[in-house]
C-alpha cells in the first residue's frame, strides 16, 4: 500500500528534519506524455496517469490540502491551509507542520509515522486531504477522497502495494511505509487503523495512549516514627562513623540492652546497616531520614 519517503529522515529522534524540502528529495517532475502506442490501455492505469500529471501542480485553493487543529471538542478546529509549489514540498511540508502541530498540543506521534502516512496520499493523488488533530494531539486522522484502500488488511504487511510504476517516479513503492508506521506505534502501544471515508476515499487513524497526564510525584515514603533516643542513636552513628551496642550504651547513658534493642530496630527500618564486629553505621536512607528532622 505506501512505499517510502520522498523526504530525508528527521535530524533528531522522533523530530522533523530542519527543512520541508530536504536537500537529498529528488525535484519533482511530471512523467512525459506517453506516445499512442504505450498509452495505457486499462482503465486504472490511465485514471493513475492523469492523477499522477494532476499533480505537477499539487492542489491550491479550496482543493488545497487542510490541517484541523482541535483545542477541545467543544470549540471549532482551528484550520490551515497548506499550498505548495511542488509535491516533495508539500509532502515535506504537511508532515512538518503536522509535527509542530500535535507536539504543540502535547502530542507524541514519532514524525516518522506521519511521514510515511502523509506520502501515503500519493495514492489518493492528494484529493481532497484532511489532517486532523484531536485528543491532545494523541490522535491524527489523514482522510482524502482518492480510490479508497481495498484490502484493508493487507495494505499493513510488508511487500504488498498498489504502487504504479508513475507512483514509483515519486516513492519507493515497495510497501513497506504503513507496515514501518505500524511497528513504530506499537513500541508506544498506539495503533493505526483505516475505515472507508464518506462518500469515498479513505481515513487513516493514528491513536496513542495518554501517559497519565503530566509526570506525578514519586510516591511519599512511609512515615517512620522515632523515639527521641532512636533519633539519638542515628546522630551518634552520624558522628562516630560507626557503632557497636557498647559504645552507643556508654554514649547515652542507657542498658547495653536497651542499645541492643534500639539498633535492631534501626537496622529493621533500613536506616542502619551492619558493617561487622556488631556496628552499625548509617544507610543513605538514614542520612537522608535524619538531615530532614535536625
Amino acid at each position: 500500500m505506501l512505499a517510502g519517503a520522498t523526504t530525508s529522515p528527521p535530524s533528531t529522534p522522533g523530530g522533523p528534519p530542519s527543512k520541508a524540502a530536504p536537500s537529498d528529495a529528488q525535484p519533482y517532475s511530471a512523467p512525459s506524455e506517453r506516445s499512442s502506442d504505450t498509452a495505457p490501455t486499462d482503465g486504472r492505469a490511465a485514471s493513475d496517469a492523469a492523477g499522477i500529471a494532476s499533480l505537477a501542480a499539487p492542489p491550491t485553493g479550496p482543493g488545497a490540502p487542510r490541517i484541523a487543529i482541535y483545542d477541545t471538542l467543544t470549540s471549532p478546529p482551528r484550520v490551515l491551509s497548506v499550498e505548495e509549489k511542488d509535491l516533495p514540498a508539500l509532502i515535506g511540508s504537511l508532515a512538518e507542520k503536522t509535527y509542530h502541530y500535535c507536539r504543540e498540543q502535547g502530542g507524541q506521534v514519532p514524525y516518522t509515522v506521519i511521514n510515511e502516512l502523509i506520502e501515503n496520499l500519493i495514492h489518493a493523488y492528494f484529493r481532497d486531504v484532511v489532517i486532523t488533530i484531536l485528543d491532545g494531539g494523541q490522535v491524527i486522522r489523514v482522510s482524502d477522497h482518492g480510490p479508497g484502500v481495498n484490502d484493508k488488511e493487507r495494505a499493513f504487511l510488508p511487500g504488498f502495494t498498489t504502487a504504479t510504476a508513475e507512483q514509483r517516479q515519486l516513492i519507493k513503492g515497495v510497501g513497506s511505509g504503513l507496515p514501518i508506521a505500524r511497528e513504530s506505534l506499537s513500541f508506544l502501544k498506539g495503533v493505526i487503523t483505516v475505515e472507508d471515508n464518506l462518500g469515498g476515499g479513505a481515513v487513516f487513524t493514528i491513536n496513542l495512549p495518554h501517559g497519565g497526564g503530566p509526570p506525578t510525584s514519586p510516591p511519599a515514603a512511609p512515615e517512620i516514627n522515632l523515639t527521641t533516643r532512636q533519633k539519638k542513636v542515628l546522630v551518634l552513628l552520624m558522628e562516630l562513623g560507626a557503632a557497636g551496642p557498647t559504645a552507643v550504651a556508654k554514649e547515652l547513658k542507657v542498658a547495653p540492652a536497651t542499645a541492643f534493642r534500639d539498633l535492631g530496630l534501626l537496622e529493621k527500618m533500613g536506616l542502619i546497616h551492619s558493617v561487622g564486629d556488631g556496628k552499625r553505621a548509617l544507610t543513605e536512607e538514614g542520612v537522608t531520614l535524619l538531615e530532614s528532622i535536625l
